[in-house]
């Protein structure tokens, strides 16, 4: 699997996947505002949009309590259609074997130590 620019490097997709107990995938398709008001090609100000009016596309992950975490964000060029195809398969394949091989014992103890450090509540 090739890196995810949202992500920490050296991250596995996988091993993330199975401690954060992804189960859904999210496209969000957004458009730069503030280049369709002035003409501002490098202005920040972005919205949520339909696919066809979208110039970047961010592929998110959802847990099971429905927190996001971004993934990888593309600008929707033809490199950008590929890329985003890529990372929503890679992030697809990573949730069903997280799946397929559920954490240990011992995984699911750090990950409860790792909550309870961060003052989470995982009743």
């Amino acid at each position: 699997m090739t890196g995810f620019n949202c992500l920490p490097e050296g991250e596995n997709l996988i091993e993330m996947a199975r401690r954060n107990h992804w189960r859904a995938i999210d496209i969000r398709f957004c458009r730069n505002i503030a280049a369709h008001r002035n003409n501002d090609t490098f202005g920040t100000d972005m919205e949520v949009c339909e696919p066809r009016e979208a110039e970047i596309a961010t592929v998110y992950a959802f847990d099971d309590l429905g927190e996001a975490f971004a993934i990888h964000d593309v600008s929707l060029n033809a490199a950008g259609a590929d890329d985003l195809s890529r990372v929503t398969r890679e992030l697809f394949m990573a949730i069903l074997e997280a799946r397929r091989e559920p954490p240990d014992a011992a995984q699911r103890h750090q990950a409860e130590q790792d909550a309870i450090s961060a003052g989470y509540d995982i009743g």
